[in-house]
């Protein structure tokens, strides 16, 4: 099975609409959204997969946020969310609330840990969890999600291309002849898994 994992998308919509596209290209099954929705139009735009969103410090009209999320088919999860797919515990958040990430992050029962708010991809392992930042769609270069195969561990990095895009904050960098990035190589699989 693979999943989707979506962080800090700040109502772009035509980012939002082509990163979607790309992980319905990447045949997901399911997407994690951590949150920093902000409006219905957004959620709209996850209706072709299934979503589970959380919220983060910019979704301020919750109420408003979660009839979307119902309307599209799918699911909130307030703060946090956690869930269990081919034997593997999954949890995923905003992690503005650091205290909240530091216990997901170090209780030791979560297999992955998927957290947003940093707009930066990264990832690493605390104890047995690979704990993981999907990018973000918004002041963020490149604009990245990530693709996980929950039954072999493999975390694929997407790159969402932009064309200039509103919120490509280095597109009309002065200076910068090169704008393209780099494409990231998939990371390997978690050890022993």
């Amino acid at each position: 099975m693979r999943i989707g994992i979506i962080s800090d998308t700040h109502d772009r919509l035509e980012i939002v609409a082509d990163a979607v596209r790309l992980l319905v290209e990447n045949q997901v099954e399911l997407i994690l959204h951590c949150g920093d929705i902000e409006t219905a139009e957004t959620v709209a735009l996850f209706r072709p997969i299934p979503t589970h969103f959380v919220f983060g410090n910019w979704d301020k009209e919750k109420v408003k946020l979660a009839a979307a999320i119902r309307d599209a088919g799918g699911h909130h999860h307030e703060s946090f969310g956690a869930m269990e797919l081919v034997g593997k515990r999954i949890a995923w958040v905003h992690s503005h609330d650091r205290h909240q990430f530091y216990e997901l992050e170090h209780c030791n029962y979560f297999d992955y840990v998927f957290y947003g708010h940093t707009h930066i991809r990264e990832q690493h392992r605390t104890g047995k969890t690979l704990v993981a930042n999907p990018g973000a769609l918004f002041r963020a270069n490149p604009k990245t999600c990530i693709v996980l195969d929950v039954a072999t561990g493999e975390v694929k990095p997407i790159i969402v291309p932009t064309s200039g895009k509103p919120g490509d904050s280095m597109q009309n960098a002065p200076g910068l002849v090169n704008r393209s990035s780099p494409a990231l190589p998939p990371l390997p699989p978690e050890p022993g898994g």
